[in-house]
């Protein structure tokens, strides 16, 4: 009896069960991994859309599976919303927003037309996702989509993963998605940094993602070198890991001998200490954890040796990140955000500055106090192995 009470209430159950009414099948999907934006004639838009390609499994009946996962669509309309619309036409598919990594937007096209206004579909749409990376191209965008990987199964896979990996291990660029980006277009300087890709010299098939694009009022306005970004991450305090060449001599003489360090640990920390109607100034303060990896010139048999070695860090360090600073001055780019510090700190003041903030970003003042710290020189030996 009880066996049959239970029956009864597992069948009932069936009845209250909700179904997929709405569903749509994988097969009718296209997923999205990667697009590029160009421009096209007549002020259109060309959209190239890069979807994933499904192969059969290992063990599955048929021919052999196909050279690369992906494929790519082109669609052209005066609207990214309606070539989006487009793409079924070519693909015989609807397409799947919630996979996709990149978005890749050509160098001509983000100087002539504002990108928060040519992105906000991916802002307004429920299937994008914010993490979504931006990057900036040299030349146009569809080419680097049209590449093979090397690892990864989609050109755009592997683009998202030198992305992240340029801006932890080496801070030769910065990792943006389109959550960071429409925060820094929304804030009160309004300037916003992204990725730049660029082939390489020696070789049309090697993409690298190093430096940023400098983007103001939501248009391309400049590009910074990778050997500034580093010391840009320094400043932001986002600096993970990387390599800092260490000169023998005066830090400003060129062509000369250099040592190597690993940054371990890094901190930062900047405030505008000065806020009068003349006159700013900031402090930063910035302190370094260091690993010996190559020596060349200097000996780190003592105490002296090394408090030695690491005032020749301190200097390099200073000396790199105030010629990053005074090239932003130049380019009057405020790309560390002291316009938002100084709208937090004195709004009536911010409201005064702000018609003109570019140059009074310029004129701004900057004190540095690096303090570094050699932790480990790699081996038991504190001088140049093979030097005799």
């Amino acid at each position: 009896m009880i066996r049959r009470i239970w029956m009864s209430l597992s069948l009932s159950a069936l009845f209250v069960l909700t179904g997929c009414w709405d569903r749509a099948e994988l097969p009718e999907k296209g997923f999205v991994m990667g697009i590029a934006l160009d421009q096209a004639s007549g002020g259109k838009i060309s959209l190239t859309t890069q979807v994933f390609r499904p192969t059969q499994g290992v063990g599955s009946i048929g021919g052999k599976s196909p050279d690369v996962s992906f494929a790519n669509v082109t669609t052209i309309d005066r609207t990214l919303p309606r070539a989006i619309r487009d793409i079924p036409i070519n693909l015989g598919r609807k397409t799947q927003w919630s996979h996709t990594r990149l978005i890749i937007i050509s160098e001509k096209l983000a100087r002539e037309q504002e990108i928060f206004s040519l992105l906000e579909f991916f802002y307004r749409d429920h299937e994008p996702r914010l993490t979504v990376s931006i990057m900036i191209a040299e030349g146009r965008a569809d080419k680097y989509l049209n590449m093979k990987p090397f690892i990864e199964n989609t050109i755009s896979q592997q683009l998202f993963q030198s992305e992240k990996a340029s801006a932890s291990n080496s801070g030769k660029t910065i990792e943006t998605n389109l959550l960071k980006m429409g925060m820094q277009m929304k804030s009160e300087v309004g300037n916003a940094m992204v990725p730049f890709l660029y082939l390489s010299k020696d070789s049309e098939t090697v993409t690298n993602v190093a430096g940023i694009a400098l983007l103001k009022a939501g248009k391309l306005v400049g590009k910074m070198e990778p050997e500034k970004v580093e010391s840009l991450q320094m400043l932001l305090n986002t600096y993970q890991s990387g390599m800092l060449d260490i000169p023998c001599q005066n830090p400003s003489k060129p062509n000369q001998k250099v040592e190597a360090v690993e940054i371990v640990d890094l901190k930062s920390k900047w405030q505008p200490t000065s806020l009068e109607e003349h006159s700013l100034k900031v402090h930063v303060k910035l302190n370094m954890e260091v690993a010996v990896m190559e020596l060349s010139c200097s000996k780190l048999e003592t105490i002296a040796d090394e408090k030695k070695f690491a005032k020749n860090v301190e200097e390099t360090v200073k000396q790199q990140i105030t010629g990053t600073i005074n090239w932003l001055k130049k380019t009057k780019f405020d790309a560390i955000g002291l316009g938002n510090k100084v709208y937090q700190k004195n709004p009536s003041l911010w409201k005064q500055w702000k018609k003109d903030w570019d140059d009074q970003f310029a004129s701004s003042e900057f004190d540095l106090d690096v303090d570094v710290k050699v932790i480990n020189s790699g081996t038991t030996i504190g001088k140049p192995i093979f030097k005799k």
